[in-house]
């Protein structure tokens, strides 16, 4: 799915604030998580619901900024009245659950939601939060369950330091929806204090994002066929470069016969005239029987050069790089139907996500990168319904 957001210094744009700006932390919890704690009830039999807090965190000039974008209830628990033990069966199934739902995030703490008309106090708590969660400003979310009563504590050298405040953002959240989907829990609702601008920006974010996508798979196919035209250029400058070679061969051949002495051997009384010469004797002209009218000796040579050159056979010229290019591109077809015939085609659904596909088809996401190379994606993110995948 990719990260979700850019940690500091660039911090989500579309956040609300809930409180006052904390001076000791700054906190951003993602809208489907703060959405998922206030919605998340006891059932019949259970007095509370315990889990994990799931993100990630960076300090810019000694202030911590954590990002919440998971929530996830644990499972396997003991309670004794107010008091929750955590398990070490309950935690090793919970990394699990982590390693396989929300990849690369790191636990920033826990919550605990109670029903209607129970009020948790942090006191009955800061023991197993010391005891659980010993790392720095580790979170620590109650919520009765009552409109407006909800608290999120962190540990400071004075005990338990409650937050002034913190930002809830707005931002695509793949991962828990996945989790919220897969746990059967009621997904994201606008509140009541949400605005209309609110809305109309989200939807003209999700419209900017599916042209973003069209306009990468449209480069995609644009790339494919360039790679293919460049193939076929190739092999018809081989063809060329091997059609000069034979031509500038033949010139080689041609030029190594030497039409003067093809001329004086077909002329028999030549040598006689050069030794009248030599002995002062008037020099005869003879014009051989086989010369053209005009003058012209085109026949003595042609025959001559036919006569003197037997073994000499010029090579057929090839003319054209068509042949050359065919097979370039038959072959390019025959490599890519072999590579797509090695594949799954998998046509995407309606909400479906890669993360959700990887589940489904393998029930892991150990081929996530695989299938994000395969079919040149460079966002987890990017696919859409009727979109046709390749899976190994």
């Amino acid at each position: 799915m990719g990260e979700l957001y850019e940690l500091y210094p660039k911090l989500p744009k579309n956040i609300r604030q809930i409180g006052e700006r904390d001076t000791v932390l700054r906190l951003y919890v993602e809208d489907y998580v703060n959405t998922y704690l206030k919605r998340l009830k006891p059932t019949a039999g259970q007095n509370l619901r315990v889990g994990l807090l799931l993100g990630n965190r960076e300090i810019h000039e000694d202030m911590p900024y954590v990002f919440v974008d998971g929530a996830m209830e644990m499972e396997i628990l003991s309670q004794e009245g107010e008091k929750v033990v955590f398990t070490e069966e309950a935690w090793k199934k919970a990394y699990q659950q982590v390693e396989t739902m929300f990849p690369r995030r790191t636990v920033q703490g826990w919550f605990l939601c109670a029903g209607e008309g129970v009020t948790l106090s942090p006191l009955n708590y800061w023991r197993q939060h010391s005891q659980y969660f010993t790392g720095k400003n580790q979170l620590m979310y109650l919520n009765s369950g009552l409109d407006g009563e909800e608290a999120i504590y962190i540990t400071s050298s004075d005990g338990f330091y409650q937050l002034r405040g913190y930002s809830i953002y707005y931002e695509r959240n793949q991962m828990m929806q996945d989790y919220m989907i897969a746990r059967k829990d009621i997904l994201r609702e606008e509140s009541k204090t949400d605005d209309r601008a609110i809305r109309d920006f989200r939807k003209k974010m999700d419209e900017h994002k599916t042209a973003a996508v069209r306009q990468r798979s449209a480069v995609s196919v644009l790339s494919g066929l360039c790679s293919v035209l460049a193939v076929m250029v190739l092999a018809g400058g081989v063809a060329m470069f091997n059609n000069y070679k034979r031509l500038h061969e033949m010139e080689q051949v041609v030029a190594s016969v030497d039409p003067e002495a093809v001329i004086r051997e077909a002329r028999g009384n030549l040598s006689s005239v050069a030794g009248n010469r030599t002995t002062g004797e008037t020099p005869v002209e003879v014009i051989p029987e086989t010369m053209a009218p005009g003058g012209s000796t085109a026949g003595t040579v042609e025959a001559s050069l036919t006569k003197e050159t037997p073994d000499q056979t010029v090579p057929p010229v090839q003319t054209t790089s068509e042949p050359a290019q065919t097979t370039a591109a038959q072959t390019t077809q025959a490599q890519a139907a072999n590579a797509e015939a090695s594949y799954k085609v998998y046509v995407v659904g309606e909400g479906e996500t890669l993360y959700g596909i990887c589940f489904k088809e393998y029930h892991n996401i150990r081929k996530l990168q695989e299938i994000c190379q395969i079919n040149s994606l460079t966002d987890e993110n990017s696919i859409y319904a009727g979109q046709k995948l390749l899976l190994p």
